[in-house]
């Protein structure tokens, strides 16, 4: 008698601690991780914080090796979000596969962290341009499409991006640049190719995508860095070559739009102010009134040492109570 109620109470149990770990689960199905990749500006740093301080959202930030601070830049600002500063910090150069390796880095936090619903790739210099509630309504209506921009094959001017580069890292460096660029050149002479029948598509890094696809990417590791680590630029290439022929394919969000690789990513970013440009517009205080009346949910990029009022602005109409209203102009608005 007293085994057979001992057995039911143990069953009992077990029935609370599953149905506890899966209405844990399901909260966690509802929040979103946001991926920082910083690299300077902490006081900027610090505001996109405080607009994503939201107890839906959970925050992970890499600060680049080469950044002048480190997370105790960060203690105390986050109040209602988890934020966790990442120790392993890698020294991440623009041109080389560093990029690619910070946002696995990213990823791998992340998804060792919990189950998120969506996870989202910004950088320091970005913010949000609709409030919390505006963004996790749109997330949950479009629940189950991957926000990535994605190129139907890839443009021939990129070609040379997936070519293999001995020094991915140095190709900054004049000597380094001639060097790689060198190699690439005979690769392409001789038709060599490193990886074929590899299907390479492009399109922006930055990203939201849901967690089987931020699973799926970081299960794709190894694969990744063996076609990508002696690659440039590949940061704009590998998400959207391990999806292309995957299941996740058909998920991505408007992909067959005209403007899906302006939009399909929910970034408003702006390469309209100069041909060829290597950069993209960094936004002043009279681009504000448009950037409040797009459809987008972040923007990038912002600099304060290029318009300090703009980024006040945007967090004043974003979250007014933790940021005063900006009156006047300031002085490092150029």
């Amino acid at each position: 008698m007293k085994a057979s109620f001992f057995i039911v109470y143990l069953e009992s149990e077990n029935e609370k601690r599953t149905g506890l770990w899966r209405r844990r689960s399901q909260e966690m199905m509802k929040k979103h991780a946001y991926l920082i990749m910083a690299h300077a500006n902490p006081g900027q740093l610090r505001k996109l914080l405080m607009l994503l301080d939201d107890p839906r959202n959970d925050i992970f930030v890499h600060i680049d090796r080469k950044a002048g601070f480190d997370g105790n830049a960060l203690d105390g600002i986050c109040s209602r979000a988890r934020l966790e500063v990442l120790k392993d910090r890698l020294t991440v150069h623009w041109y080389g596969s560093t990029i690619l390796k910070c946002e696995l880095v990213l990823l791998k936090a992340a998804t060792r962290a919990g189950q998120y619903d969506y996870y989202h790739l910004l950088s320091g210099m970005d913010l949000p341009i609709k409030d919390q509630d505006t963004i996790h309504t749109f997330f949950d209506t479009h629940g189950g499409s991957e926000f990535i921009c994605c190129s139907p094959a890839l443009n021939p001017e990129f070609e040379y991006r997936v070519r293999y580069t001995p020094f991915p890292e140095l190709e900054r460096l004049k000597i380094f640049h001639k060097i790689n660029r060198f190699c690439r050149k005979v690769q392409k002479k001789l038709d060599i190719n490193f990886h074929p029948g590899t299907d390479y598509r492009y399109g922006s890094n930055w990203f939201s995508i849901t967690d089987s696809l931020a699973r799926y990417t970081v299960s794709k590791e190894d694969e990744i860095l063996h076609i990508f680590g002696h690659t440039i630029l590949c940061d704009e290439i590998f998400l959207q070559t391990i999806v292309a022929g995957s299941q996740f394919m058909d998920r991505i969000y408007r992909l067959h739009e005209p403007d899906h690789m302006q939009t399909g990513n929910m970034r408003m970013i702006d390469w309209s102010h100069e041909k060829d440009a290597k950069h993209p517009w960094t936004f002043r205080t009279a681009d504000m009134d448009r950037l409040m009346a797009s459809r987008m949910l972040w923007a990038r990029k912002f600099d304060e040492r290029v318009d300090n009022k703009i980024i006040d602005m945007v967090c004043h109409r974003l979250k007014p109570d933790r940021f005063p209203e900006v009156t006047t102009q300031d002085k490092n608005t150029k």
